[in-house]
């Protein structure tokens, strides 16, 4: 959490040094007592151990320019060592320490051994969650030995509960260089004189330096240059730094400080720990909230935005784990916003916001103010003053917000009018806002709502009417913006299906079609006999057909072949026994409306009756009758044809007895015949002599037979004939007999 403490300070200082004063009398040579002068609050410690030699730690004090005015220091050279001028000749010799050696061996030292080892651990309970103590190292391996490989070394080594480093125990090394550009965050270099220095190689290759930390040159801001060695011993050391760890409150940790020269116990280095820094403090524990989501960030709250009517912002306080009495939180605030008419608290009196006893949190609120002036950027700043928790008083804390005039809220973008063929058919609208608070999110949250429901950006609609379709595009903070777009359908003509019926005189395949027009054109065809084109080709019968355009509107129509066909002409005809050259009809054909009938009797007669009965001739002769049905509808024919022979009717008399006597009574023997072809007679005596022979029925028999007339008596005959249209001869016989 970065915490911005603001001081304007407008005063001449003048500082004067004298020098350090070390001690390491029997108050400050015990384990516990070294300890205590570094304990400082919220730290329970036990278990202290010290090993060193002969005054090789203790407490100092003095007017220095060390950056301390005193503290614990553990002197490679003995205590004495640190006072300007002085010179000591304590020695710890030969040491070990694996934690020290590998720290050497990690940053490349050529050389391992230790000297003059001092080292001062203890077990610590931390009441809050990190623990720090300030400190400066310093050396008199400074300026001469800055990037060789025989450095001395020390080192903070800390285990315990979630830690796991590469030392003993798991510990980790927390005497880091801060990062330059921000001193609140560290890198990974130990602090040793080839990464803290004045930036400059001391007539040695660079590469030592390098190797450590390419970026060393850049920390020697953490370094000061003590030529005149006026106020302490060591030509120079560091600026006061901070050493810090997050641990775990309530939970038992070990920490160990070491120093040591290496390679040999000349050139001797010390650290030096600020008195109490040692500490545990509960910090100012809060987080910043907004319902604005995305637009404050706790990691960046040095420059939270605000916007004016939009949302709240929520500072909440969290009572720290080892405090337990009511905490009292003073703010002051500062910057352009004026209070009520830019922003205002919800929940604050006097600028005081109390936190009671088994209360665990309590917030501060800050709701901007929604004026609706164009103010530009304004800017408030809470200070949170320093907390006292009773035996400890917190630093003082400052948050900054930005508040910002709304942007304004608009349409970026948004379907255009949109002309669809068919009701139904899809269409999909979207509108893309720019804009107000929520433009200013990661997340674009803007909330949409259409009229024709939906809360997406697109939506997909099937209309089937014309329409306007709206949406109101809302941002995070509740502006709100509309538009429309509108739908509209084209107006196609009705769909409209024709058909003539198709005519057919027989019960055969035929071909019939549709004509179809309007609608959106596109369209389908489905039949009662499962065929889907335009045209059938099927036998005659009513159908029933479905016709859809390309939009869904659907008629249904019932074409048809009519089939048409003609009866059957059925007829008798009989010759008319009562009447020579006439016939008698019976017509059996089937007899309907719609029917027309047509009658040629083969001698130019004709008739148009159904059943005409009869007909007389005036001649003999063989004739074709001619019944034809036609169709009134479709003109279908249908006709039958009969032949019939009329002959003249046959009568045959012959007497059987003549006189030809001369009396013209009776003289000829006349045989009566009609309606024959041909004719012929033979006469016979009794003996059978023929005695006449004619072949003309007019030439009839005189008696006279060889030039003399035939004597009385019975004479035979036979006469043979043909009728006519008959090709058969028939023939009588009989007698007749001659009187005179």
């Amino acid at each position: 959490m970065k915490r911005i403490i603001l001081f304007i300070l407008l005063f001449k200082i003048e500082i004067i040094f004298s020098q350090i004063i070390p001690n390491c009398s029997e108050s400050f040579n015990s384990a516990n007592e070294l300890v205590e002068i570094l304990i400082g609050e919220g730290i329970e410690y036990s278990n202290a151990t010290f090993s060193g030699f002969d005054c090789s730690a203790g407490f100092f004090d003095g007017n220095s320019n060390i950056g301390f005015e005193s503290g614990l220091v553990m002197a490679t050279g003995g205590l004495e060592s640190i006072t300007p001028g002085s010179f000591s000749n304590i020695s710890g010799g030969a040491g070990t320490d694996s934690d020290l050696t590998l720290q050497l061996q990690t940053v490349g030292a050529t050389s391992t051994n230790l000297n003059n080892l001092i080292v001062l651990e203890f077990d610590f309970i931390p009441t809050s969650d990190v623990v720090t103590f300030e400190y400066v190292f310093a050396s008199n391996e400074y300026p001469s030995f800055t990037c060789s490989q025989f450095n001395d070394i020390f080192g903070f080594f800390l285990s315990g509960p979630g830690i796991n480093g590469p030392f003993d125990n798991d510990a980790i090394n927390i005497a880091l260089v801060p990062d330059p550009n921000n001193p609140e965050i560290y890198t990974e270099t130990p602090v040793i004189i080839n990464s803290i220095n004045s930036g400059i190689s001391s007539n040695f290759d660079s590469s030592p330096c390098d190797n450590i930390d390419p970026n060393w040159q850049e920390y020697s801001i953490f370094f000061n240059d003590n030529p005149n060695e006026s106020t302490v011993n060591f030509p120079g050391f560091t600026v006061p730094l901070t050493a810090t760890a997050n641990v775990t409150a309530c939970q038992t940790y070990h920490i160990k400080l070491a120093i040591a020269d290496v390679a040999d116990g000349a050139l001797n280095s010390a650290v030096f720990l600020n008195e109490n820094s040692f500490n545990s403090p509960p910090p100012i524990e809060y987080s910043i909230e907004s319902n604005v989501l995305g637009i404050i960030s706790n990691a960046n709250i040095d420059s939270l935005n605000l916007y004016e009517g939009c949302g709240i912002a929520t500072i909440n306080f969290i009572r720290p784990e080892s405090v337990f009495n009511e905490i009292v939180f003073d703010f002051q605030t500062f910057g352009n916003a004026t209070y009520l008419s830019d922003y205002y608290y919800n929940n604050i009196n006097s600028n005081q916001l109390i936190m009671e006893e088994n209360i665990n949190s309590v917030s501060l609120e800050i709701i901007p103010n929604f004026d609706e002036i164009q103010e530009g950027v304004e800017q408030l700043a809470i200070i949170i003053q320093p907390v006292d928790y009773g035996w400890y008083e917190s630093d003082p804390d400052t948050v900054i917000f930005k508040i910002f005039d709304q942007p304004q809220l608009f349409i970026q973008d948004i379907t255009s009018d949109i002309l669809i063929d068919c009701p139904g058919d899809q269409v999909e609208l979207f509108v893309t806002p720019g804009g107000g608070v929520s433009s200013l999110m990661s997340n674009s949250n803007y909330n949409f709502q259409w009229a024709m429901g939906g809360n997406e950006s697109t939506q997909i609609y099937y209309p089937n009417e014309e329409a306007l379709f709206c949406v109101q595009v809302t941002d995070i903070c509740g502006m709100q913006v509309n538009e429309c777009i509108e739908i509209n359908i084209v107006e196609h003509p009705p769909l409209i299906a024709n058909y003539d019926i198709l005519y057919t005189c027989e019960n055969t395949l035929n071909t019939l079609c549709i004509d179809v027009n309007g609608g959106n054109q596109d369209y389908t065809f489905l039949w009662s006999n499962g065929d889907d084109s335009i045209c059938i080709y099927d036998f005659p019968g009513q159908y029933s057909v479905d016709i859809s355009d390309g939009c869904g509107n659907q008629i249904q129509i019932y074409p048809e072949i009519f089939l048409d066909e003609a009866p059957d002409p059925i007829f008798d005809i009989f010759d008319l026994p009562s009447q020579e050259f006439a016939i008698q009809i019976n017509n059996y054909t089937e007899n309907s409306y719609g029917l027309e009938y047509f009658w040629d009797f083969g001698d130019l007669q004709y008739s148009e009756i159904y059943n005409p009965n009869f007909h007389f001739y005036e001649n003999d002769g063989i004739y074709n009758i001619k019944l034809s049905v036609t169709t009134l509808i479709n003109s279908c024919y249908k006709e039958s044809t009969k032949s019939i022979t009329l002959s003249p009717h046959h009568y045959l008399y012959i007497p059987n007895t003549f006189s030809p006597n001369g009396d013209k009574i009776n003289d000829l023997f006349i045989p009566y015949i009609t309606g024959i072809n041909s004719f012929e007679i033979f006469i016979f005596d009794r003996w059978g002599k023929q005695v006449f022979q004619s072949n003309d029925v007019n030439n009839n028999w005189n008696g006279i037979s060889g030039n003399k007339e035939s004597s009385i008596g019975v004479y035979s005959y036979i006469i043979t004939f043909t009728k006519p249209y008959d090709e058969k001869i028939y023939s009588e016989t009989g007698y007749v007999n001659l009187i005179r």
